[in-house]
This record gives C-alpha cells, structure tokens and sequence, in this order.
C-alpha cells in the first residue's frame, strides 16, 4: 500500500511579485490554497504537509503550523504533518507546545515534521551563524523526543536552559504516528531511523533516492527499531491531466518554480546542485495511469509505502491545477493503495557519498558551494 500526501511550497508568482505585490495578492494566494487543500479531502487524498520557508514571496508560508490549524478545522478525515518546521529558527519548547496544540486542534491527525533548512539564507538573515544550524537542529530535535516522553523535561546545552519544565499540553502521539524528516543524505537517513522517525526524500534521481532509504532501513535493522514502508516517503512533483500529451502540453506552460525563480530563491546553488533539482526523475506528468506506474515503480525501487506530491511545482492556472489534484485523489491515489511495497535494505548505498549525491555526480560541485547546501531539504 502507497498512501498519498499532498506537499506544498506556494507563494506570489514572479510576475506579481516584481510588479509589486498588493494585500489583495496575498489574499488570493492564501484564499486559492484554502480552497483546494479543504478540497482534498472529499478528492481522496490520505494527507497534506506543508514547507516552512522565510523572506521569500514566492513561499509564503513561515508558519506551517498555522495552515495545519487552518485546514484541520475545514476537514475531519485528512492527516497532517510539515516537511517541515525549521528547528533551527523555531524556539524548540514552543514548536512542541505547538505539536501538542495541533493533536488536540485536529483531533489526533498531527504529526510533527522538522527539517534543518533549506541551505543558508533563511539562517544568516535572522543573524545565526551557519555553523549553528546543525547542532541547533539535533538540539531542537533532542528537546522535542523529551517532550514527547512526556513529564517534566530538562535540556540544557549551548542553546536551551530548561530544568524540570512540563510542557503543555502534552504531545501524544498515538503507536502508528511518529515525527517525519526530510532527508537527502544517507547519514540523515541513519539518524532518522535510529530515533524511530519517518524520512521522505527530496529532489534525488531515483537511484540515490532508493540508496538513501536502504540506508535508513538499514540503520533501523542495526538499531533494533521495526520499520516498514509506512515509514519510508517519496516525494516527487507531480501534474495529471486527463491525457499525458495534455499534462505535458500544461505543465510546459506553467514552467517550473525552481527553474522560474533561479536568480531569487534559489540564488546560492551550486550549478551542479540546481542541475539535481532539475532531474527528469523528479517529475511524474501525465494521465492518471502514466503516472502511477511511474510513481508506483520508483516507490517499489526503494521500498517506499508514502508518496508525498509536490502539486503545485508551476504557475498553473487555478482550473489546471485543481483538476490535477482532483486526479491524484479519485485516480492516481486508488491505484497506489493496491500496490505492494516490500522495505528493507538496498544494495546501491555505495554509489552514494555523504551530502546524498551519487558519486559521478558530486564530483562536479563545488565543495565550498556544497558545504553550504548540505541539505537542500525542502
């Protein structure tokens, strides 16, 4: 069984933006993107996620928490999480405050999802060093488990001061949630796991993608931790039209966010790494059976029970793009559910080097521009 998520990075378009944007700009956004996310629900889709993402307009969404609030209160059956809340610009004791809110706002269909940053950016303009951003995440993520544990918790490092506080209200997850993390590499993949979390990929050819879940397989089995492919997610952008020379002919119109707005949210990347998040391998357009085949043999390539579509890559026009999520939910997202995924341990963890790319490939990046993209994690 593949279940279906819907994952968001939204914002004004270029166009608009340059112009100069208007709060009633912003209104539409944040109005279109209510409309349909309370839509798919009644499409089929098993669940929404959301990106949290700082001083850009073209993502437009610093608090993910609140769009799950938003949306949880217009929905009864949808499960949330965020690929994911940035700990290392959140307050950790406040973000799992948050956590424990949402469980209770959504009547048990939370889970939390964290994420280091996408690079540097968001980071240096608040004034935190980049060298921080990691031991600030692992931090976060430390304070995060203790809350979830339940009673009084103390964390004390470099970072946090908390000496016997009970954060309220509690964080309970029921046996079947856990907290989700993107990951790229193959070493973020081992931490995951051996913290018991759910990993989804991002942007990878499939090969590597199917690499770094071996990888988190693996280092689950070495852990003594049971995982399956419920824990394991694919994330991928995704258009479906009514025929495949249809969803071509739209998605080549609507252009792609990444490729639109190079020279602005996108400005620090390497050319090599901008090259990966343009791979062929991270698209399935098409009809509804064109793309779940093709969906379905990446998820079965490296045992992936949780496919997680970027559905909103491009500018498309608002009637193309709930007619897409409107497939993905009656059409695509039956057709996963009958799949059959097997998990475990892949054999192609050596192609892979430490940042996540495939060997071939990494030795073409720049290793200073690379130290500071290690995780283009959303």
């Amino acid at each position: 069984m593949i279940e279906t998520w819907g994952f968001y990075i939204f914002g004004l378009t270029k166009e608009v933006s340059d112009a100069g944007a208007t709060a009633e700009d912003y209104q539409q956004v944040f109005n279109r993107y209510v409309d349909l996310w309370t839509r798919c629900e009644g499409w089929g889709f098993d669940g929404l996620t959301f990106a949290e993402h700082h001083f850009n307009p073209c993502t437009i969404s610093p608090s993910v928490n609140l769009l799950v609030a938003t949306i949880a209160a217009r929905t009864s059956t949808l499960k949330f999480t965020t690929l994911g809340a940035v700990l290392p610009l959140n307050d950790a004791r406040r973000y799992a405050e948050e956590c424990g809110m949402l469980q209770y706002l959504s009547n048990g269909r939370f889970e939390p999802g964290i994420a280091p940053g996408a690079g540097v950016f968001e980071l240096v303009a608040t004034g935190i060093p980049p060298e921080d951003a990691r031991p600030r995440y692992y931090s976060g993520a430390d304070l995060l488990d203790k809350a979830m544990a339940g009673g009084p918790i103390t964390h004390k490092d470099q970072f946090y001061g908390v000496d016997g506080v009970t954060l309220e209200p509690p964080i309970r997850l029921r046996p079947d949630q856990k907290v989700w993390v993107t990951v790229l590499s193959p070493d973020s993949a081992a931490w995951a796991a051996q913290r018991g979390y759910r990993m989804c990929t991002a942007w990878s050819k499939t090969e590597v993608a199917a690499a770094v879940a071996g990888r988190y397989y693996e280092a689950a089995d070495a852990a003594g931790i049971k995982v399956d492919p419920s824990m394991v997610g694919l994330r991928r952008r995704v258009f479906v039209a009514d025929s495949d020379a249809q969803a071509q002919e739209l998605a080549e119109e609507a252009g792609d966010l990444v490729q639109t707005h190079a020279g602005t949210g996108f400005e620090s990347l390497d050319p090599a790494i901008f090259k990966m998040l343009m791979d062929p391998d991270d698209y399935a357009i098409g009809s509804p059976e064109t793309v779940a085949e093709r969906i379905i043999d990446q998820c079965e390539t490296g045992g992936f029970g949780q496919f997680v579509a970027f559905a909103d890559f491009g500018d498309f026009k608002e009637k193309d793009l709930f007619r897409s999520h409107e497939l993905i939910g009656t059409k695509v997202a039956p057709i996963l559910r009958k799949a059959t995924i097997k998990g475990g341990k892949r054999d192609a963890v050596a192609n892979v080097d430490a940042h996540g790319f495939d060997k071939a490939h990494s030795a073409a990046i720049n290793p200073a521009r690379l130290k500071k993209q290690d995780e283009v994690s959303q």
